[in-house]
């Protein structure tokens, strides 16, 4: 039924049809969680609700909290985002140096540069959005400029 390569050893030992593999490969998703996802669950959950506690303070309490206020210009949110945008540009820089010299073995760190450069703009880009609302929300309700 199946051709075995002569030239490796077979990749599935054991003799096994497609439905059992099939059957090894869905049984972690289809059977019961075990006891340690449901704690690390509950830990993710409690992390997660300690987020969106600091947002509500934030909301309620203004973006002096970030360290910002009439003496400091630069707060949490403006390093955070130059920060990301620093990161972006370092994996741009990577993958530009890499094929400027045409290094043959550059593929898989320009994928990882890349996912790199990604990975950082979307922060910078979710930084950013979320410090617009912020000023605009808070400032508005406030009413500052």
């Amino acid at each position: 039924m199946q051709k075995e390569a002569a030239i490796r050893e077979p990749l599935i030992l054991g003799h096994k049809s497609y439905h059992d593999v099939t059957e090894d490969v869905c049984r972690p998703i289809e059977d019961k969680a075990p006891r340690m996802w449901y704690v690390l669950f509950g830990i993710a959950l409690i992390i997660a609700l300690y987020g969106i506690g600091c947002i509500v303070y934030l909301l309620g309490t203004g973006i002096g909290v970030w360290g910002l206020n009439k003496t400091i210009g630069w707060a949490w949110d403006i390093t955070n985002f130059v920060w990301w945008v620093g990161i972006g540009h370092a994996g741009t820089l990577i993958s530009a140096v890499l094929l400027l010299f045409r290094q043959k073995w550059r593929m898989a760190i320009n994928r990882s540069a890349e996912a790199m450069t990604i990975f950082a703009v979307f922060m910078a880009d979710l930084i950013s959005t979320r410090f617009m609302f912020c000023i605009i929300g808070i400032a508005g309700a406030r009413g500052r400029p």
